[in-house]
């Protein structure tokens, strides 16, 4: 099948020399077969679908690379839970995420939860998620339900479930073998979901634990997702464990490597560990939304001067990645009282073509080129000031919101038609999230009117 966008301002990976003011994008089966300008636009004849995108900004889909979709079971609880009292992040997790969210979350739970985060995320451009589901008690299925979630809503997921040794050894193999199991139900299957192995972090694991998951990620060619010095108490319980900071630690266990893909990152050794990640290869997803609400101070800049590609995710906690790249970018020029870090284009670069890197796919995903996968989002032009070469970046990071997204193209599939969920019945499904979540929200006697 080819379909056609025209009438588009398209933004090209080199837009100095190439953007494209108005200009058409071919897709045939799922990928981008041409794009170019409209004087040059070919005489289609036959099966051709022509999508008019007139007054509309034509952008790579945006890639997450941390997530937890699962979790908007819980949106909109007060992060102290409905109790008053004081707590620091790791007293939080431990009191409330932990028993409150991880283990009492069912299957169930992780279908609704996922499906209603998946269609809002898609519909605000992201056309690419990863998701680390948690669940230990949930075990086996979470990943699968998550899966199917993924797959109804049209968006393309890695997934993979969150392997912790908190509560024993043996759920700790549960956890690693839901993942095998997935990763080769997905590859067997094909299509846009794909399988990881997951595993929580260095303060829940064992250097047992650990290996075994690098073991079977080199045995079956699938990649790694693991959270790593969220908060300082991360770092601080892994050293006084095991005498080494959380790196080094995992560095001397043999676990590095281009396959990983490392979470939020905040409490770095910024001296050295920078240098061993770039070293092996690993890959960082930073959450400047999620870390700013819960008071961390992350810092990027070495990592991105090491040449890590640093990519952003959402954590769960927003559905915008407009969003995310202002306060990624707000957070650190704070930090350094430098007006001009981490330029507009560099920030857009973390939200697509980083985002791809930190996966794997940047031969397939995150720029608008030929040959690539046809993941296309079209944004409204509503600029007051005309868009072109010298502010499109600006206006792609300062400006652009989810509400300027109109339609969304997933290997070449039409998911979203202005603003609209083309697959499923996004009324139905968020009420259906409402009735889970009023269900999960008795089962911890919270208040639910």
């Amino acid at each position: 099948m080819k379909r056609v966008i025209t009438n588009t301002m398209v933004v090209t990976p080199q837009v100095e020399q190439d953007l494209i003011r108005n200009g058409f994008i071919e897709i045939t089966d799922d990928r981008i077969s041409a794009i170019g300008a409209m004087d040059q636009l070919p005489e289609y004849k036959g099966d051709v679908e022509i999508f008019n995108a007139e007054g509309k900004i034509a952008i790579p889909g945006f890639v997450c690379a941390h997530n937890h979709m699962y979790s908007a079971v819980v949106r909109s609880i007060p992060y102290s839970g409905f109790a008053d009292e004081d707590f620091s992040f790791a007293s939080w997790m431990e009191r409330f995420w932990f028993q409150k969210l991880e283990n009492k979350v069912n299957n169930t739970d992780v279908l609704q939860g996922t499906l209603i985060n998946a269609i809002e995320h898609v519909k605000h451009g992201f056309t690419t998620t990863t998701d680390t589901v948690e669940g230990p008690n949930a075990l086996p299925g979470p990943l699968f339900a998550a899966g199917k979630a993924a797959e109804q809503s049209g968006i393309r997921a890695v997934l993979s479930f969150e392997s912790t040794g908190r509560l024993s050894h043996e759920n700790f193999e549960l956890g690693l073998k839901e993942n095998l199991d997935f990763f080769k139900a997905m590859k067997e299957k094909g299509g846009r979901v794909e399988g990881r192995i997951g595993i929580h972090t260095t303060y829940t694991v064992t250097p047992e634990q650990v290996q075994m998951v690098r073991k079977a990620a080199d045995e079956y060619g699938c990649g790694i997702m693991m959270h790593l010095s969220d908060s300082r108490y991360h770092t601080t319980a892994s050293t006084l464990q095991y005498g080494k900071r959380p790196v080094k630690w995992l560095e001397d266990l043999g676990f590095l490597g281009p396959d990983v893909l490392f979470f939020h990152a905040s409490y770095m050794d910024i001296l050295r560990d920078p240098e061993i990640l770039a070293k092996y290869g690993c890959k960082i997803s930073h959450q400047p939304v999620s870390n700013a609400m819960f008071g961390f101070w992350p810092n990027m800049v070495p990592l991105l001067a090491a040449g890590i590609p640093v990519a952003l995710g959402t954590d769960g906690m927003t559905q915008s990645m407009f969003e995310i790249m202002r306060t990624c970018q707000m957070i650190h020029r704070l930090r350094y009282e430098e007006l001009e870090l981490l330029p507009d284009k560099d920030v857009f670069k973390m939200a697509t073509i980083n985002g791809a890197k930190s996966i794997g796919k940047e031969d397939d995903l995150g720029t608008l080129e030929i040959g690539k996968k046809a993941d296309i989002v079209l944004l409204e032009n509503s600029s007051p000031v005309k868009v072109f070469e010298a502010n499109i970046w600006n206006y792609l990071v300062s400006v652009a919101d989810s509400a300027h997204v109109k339609s969304v193209f997933v290997d070449g599939d039409l998911i979203v038609k202005d603003g609209v969920h083309q697959l499923l019945d996004e009324k139905a499904v968020r009420e259906q999230c409402q009735d889970q979540a009023t269900d999960f929200w008795k089962r911890n006697g919270w208040t639910t009117a």
